[in-house]
């Protein structure tokens, strides 16, 4: 299939926090293989498709940019974006840990290039913020992911030999999540926000399971419970919320909901794998199924919109 012009001249950023809960699905189903009797080209299947369209877009965005490097910030202009276009490289960290098992040093090539791709937005991001006017009250939980996004390297940098450097991205990141997520809520309180744009604060949840996924990877089982408990915590108070964080109705701001769901996911099925009972199974069930629901309808949706060329305009992004 030729891509014309018209098409990846107008590739926005929020294809990728879509993708990013894709690729996350077909990890959670690949770990629910390891734990009860379900087929693992289920998984497979599942990250077969979503790295196929993380290549293919992946490849677009940055033909996009190729053709002028500066448009990036004015994708970064748009306060969703600042984390949007850091859910690529959070993307290329999982398409390594999904590639492990097949091609290795492929694999930690692409670990590397995602750890260096994610300093780079990091770095744009900063930049974008520091012409703003209101740097403070810009502040979301969407920001975790430039800022906070290292974490993902823990998902599969355990099982690529570096596991000294994913605990390192663990710890150190810890007080910046913390401050964002506490600064988030404060300006939940003061300024409110947008109905379209409550998605975002569902965010919360993916750094929170992403921190005992990778303490199951690398850390003793004491470390690990209680980042699940924080984790189980999380969920649980956020359950009674949902109708407030999908009130106004299907927009692409729903990416923000894929990879939360496929990250409490993994972290409630490592709970299974470490014993947890009764408790990790029904969280289990209940976000696997959840997850596999909403993930791909949320891709499909948003991948529509991009098909017949209302996406870029709906989230304000760049057209080169």
């Amino acid at each position: 299939m030729i891509i014309e012009p018209e098409f990846w001249r107008r590739t926005p950023p929020a294809l990728f926090p879509c993708l990013l809960g894709f690729i996350g699905l077909g990890l959670a189903w690949r770990r629910a293989a390891e734990v009860w009797p379900v087929s693992p080209w289920i998984g497979e299947g599942f990250l077969l498709v979503s790295c196929l369209l993380f290549m293919a877009t992946g490849t677009s965005y940055h033909m996009k940019l190729s053709l002028r490097p500066s448009v990036i910030f004015e994708d970064l202009k748009v306060g969703p974006a600042r984390g949007a276009v850091s859910a690529g490289s959070m993307c290329l960290m999982l398409y390594a840990a999904a590639m492990t098992p097949y091609l290795f040093e492929l694999a930690q090539l692409f670990w590397w290039a995602a750890v260096l791709q994610h300093a780079g937005y990091m770095v744009c991001v900063t930049l974008a913020l520091a012409k703003s006017d209101t740097q403070l009250s810009d502040v979301n939980p969407s920001i975790i992911l430039p800022y906070v996004g290292y974490i993902l390297a823990a998902v599969g940098g355990p099982a690529l030999g570096y596991g000294t450097l994913s605990g390192f991205f663990l710890m150190a990141t810890i007080p910046g999540c913390i401050f964002i997520i506490v600064l988030s809520m404060v300006n939940l309180k003061r300024y409110g926000v947008n109905k379209s744009l409550r998605s975002s604060y569902f965010i919360i949840l993916a750094p929170l399971s992403i921190y005992g996924i990778g303490a199951f990877n690398i850390w003793p089982a004491e470390s690990y419970t209680i980042f699940w408990t924080t984790a189980l915590v999380c969920g649980i108070c956020m359950a009674p919320f949902l109708r407030w964080f999908y009130a106004g109705g299907w927009t692409p701001a729903w990416g923000a909901f894929t990879f939360p769901l496929s990250a409490f996911a993994g972290v409630m099925l490592t709970g299974v794998q470490s014993g947890f009972g009764v408790v990790a199974e029904v969280g289990s069930v209940l976000s696997l199924g959840l997850a596999t629901l909403v993930v791909p309808y949320v891709v499909w949706k948003t991948y529509r919109f991009w098909m017949i060329g209302k996406l870029a305009e709906a989230t304000g992004a760049a057209v080169v």
